[in-house]
């Protein structure tokens, strides 16, 4: 049987966390260190395209995580079960701790081996399946 939609309920929702600020801080300095890296070297392609291939997976994670956090907190600061357990699951920042650097790699090799080890989409798939379980570990257990 699937979680109920995320809805109104007794959890507090709130962005007034050290998870969140961090979270919020996280991306805040990759978007910085990508407006420095183009503003102080405009003409370097690889530097840029370094970054981008080090820092892509982090930055896809992190606006993921960001826009799910802020509408499921916008959208019922007090909510039920299932809005608790994603908030949950992002501000703690046990999922991200291991998708984060398990897609990164996967990409790294795949990137690497210039498409000959397929890994990513499977490395996506693992960490939805860890999204799943931390999800889970939140939805099922008492708060």
């Amino acid at each position: 049987m699937a979680p109920p939609a995320p809805g109104p309920g007794p959890y507090n929702l709130t962005l007034d966390t050290a998870g969140f600020a961090l979270l919020a801080v996280s991306l805040a300095l990759f978007v910085l260190m990508l407006f420095v890296l183009r503003n102080y070297h405009p003409t370097r392609k690889r530097g840029l395209e370094g970054y981008l291939e080090a820092a892509g997976v982090s930055l896809g994670f992190l606006v993921f995580s960001l826009i799910l956090v802020l509408s499921v907190a916008m959208h019922d600061p007090y909510g039920n079960k299932t809005s608790y357990a994603l908030y949950a699951t992002v501000v703690t920042g046990y999922w991200l701790a291991f998708a984060i650097p398990v897609v990164t790699v996967a990409s790294s090799i795949q990137a690497r081996s210039r498409g000959a080890i397929p890994w990513l989409v499977p490395s996506i798939l693992v960490a939805g399946l860890m999204f799943g379980g931390v999800f889970g570990y939140y939805y099922l257990s008492p708060a």
